[in-house]
């Protein structure tokens, strides 16, 4: 009786390097796009903390014919409470221009983004604001700007 050996068959090296450099490829494409995705979520904590005080920025000044002064801790009449600083960005504590034509920016303190500015600006009292490129004070690429501020 003849016993019938089996041929041990695997990947040959040229194979694997073939693998290996399709794994390459995808990574060196996936790593510039994973960066900008990151770097724009940061961005909109920088949009949602502006967001959070067109509101409060408004009101004040229908009723005081003036932009108050953002704070932290509101001591004087002239200050409405607002979160000035989140992780990866930093609100100015003013709104600057003459009412009813304001802006309110922060600026990026990390990622790609570092140093950039997001603005919104208003014309109308806060009823509008604009925070895309266009506004002149955003500085940061439109790439990494929300949807709302494309």
């Amino acid at each position: 009786m003849k016993l019938v050996g089996k041929v041990q068959q695997g990947f040959t090296l040229i194979e694997l390097m073939i693998v290996v450099a399709i794994i390459g490829i995808l990574a060196a494409v996936a790593l510039p796009a994973y960066n900008d995705y990151t770097t724009r979520a940061q961005v909109s904590e920088a949009v949602e903390l502006l967001g959070g005080l067109k509101g409060p920025i408004a009101a004040y000044g229908y009723e005081n014919k003036a932009w108050p002064t953002l704070t932290a801790t509101p001591t004087l009449a002239t200050d409405v409470a607002a979160t000035l600083t989140g992780k990866y960005s930093n609100v100015a504590n003013a709104v600057t221009g003459a009412f009813p034509v304001g802006s309110i920016k922060a600026t990026m303190k990390a990622g790609q983004a570092n140093t950039k500015v997001v603005g919104m600006a208003t014309a109308d009292g806060g009823q509008t604001w604009d925070c895309t490129a266009a506004n002149t004070i955003t500085t940061v690429d439109i790439k990494w700007l929300p949807q709302a501020c494309k």
